[in-house]
């Protein structure tokens, strides 16, 4: 069996990118995505060989890292909610204690966390970048406009490429309540986007009719999310 830190060192350089694109789509805030995204695999490292043994040869690392990082951006809104019950010298002191235990585990996915967001992360070559970074906008700002539990299934389909039944399992819900969540998380994000960007959304089949017609085809909703693959710019 692979050692568990080459494996998480794999795992990082095949998903960071998509955990991050989804930690982003749910958060919005950049710099705590990357830190969020940085703990999710943080967390990988020490579960990953339990997670390994129990599963067996049924093991999918790419479900079951984006399950850490769902987990853990829950994680981080219940602290919000409990910070402030924290009296800040007991904050200090503890602080103190443990800087020297997180040090080294922190440490060991210095050398490997880079490609989670490499240089140039977002920019895409012949686009103009004002017109990009204003549709990267309207995504996230149509995006924002969901409710959680749509937005979640939108972006696992879309950026994670799951199918109904993965998301179901990932979520604990049946597969028909992915579908109605998926269908009115497409309509939501088409109407919001028309919106947010001035820019009409034309379903693939209407499109695809109104090819013959013309030779300009405006993107469809799924497009617009896969297009830009929430790259947003740093």
């Amino acid at each position: 069996m692979i050692p568990a830190s080459q494996a998480v060192e794999s795992l990082v350089h095949e998903y960071g990118k998509l955990v991050f694109q989804t930690i982003y789509g749910l958060s919005g805030d950049w710099e705590e995505s990357q830190d969020l995204t940085q703990d999710t695999f943080h967390q990988a490292l020490k579960t990953i060989d339990a997670a390994r043994a129990k599963s067996g040869v049924q093991f999918h690392a790419k479900a079951w890292l984006l399950q850490i990082a769902l987990n853990t951006v829950r994680m981080q809104r219940r602290r919000r909610n409990i910070f402030r019950f924290i009296p800040f010298s007991r904050l200090q002191k503890e602080e103190l204690s443990e800087t020297s235990s997180q040090q080294t585990s922190t440490d060991i996915l210095n050398d490997c966390a880079a490609p989670v967001q490499p240089t140039g992360y977002g920019a895409i070559e012949g686009i103009d970048p004002e017109v990009f970074v204003a549709e990267q906008d309207a995504v996230r700002r149509s995006l924002a406009h969901l409710s959680e539990p749509l937005r979640l299934c939108l972006l696992l389909s879309v950026i994670g490429q799951f199918s109904t039944r993965e998301i179901a399992q990932m979520l604990e819900i049946e597969e028909a309540a992915v579908r109605q969540r998926l269908g009115r998380a497409r309509k939501q994000f088409q109407n919001f986007y028309e919106h947010e960007s001035g820019e009409e959304i034309i379903e693939q089949s209407e499109a695809t009719n109104k090819t013959n017609m013309s030779q300009k085809r405006l993107p469809n909703h799924h497009s617009n999310i896969e297009r830009t693959e929430l790259r947003f710019p740093g």
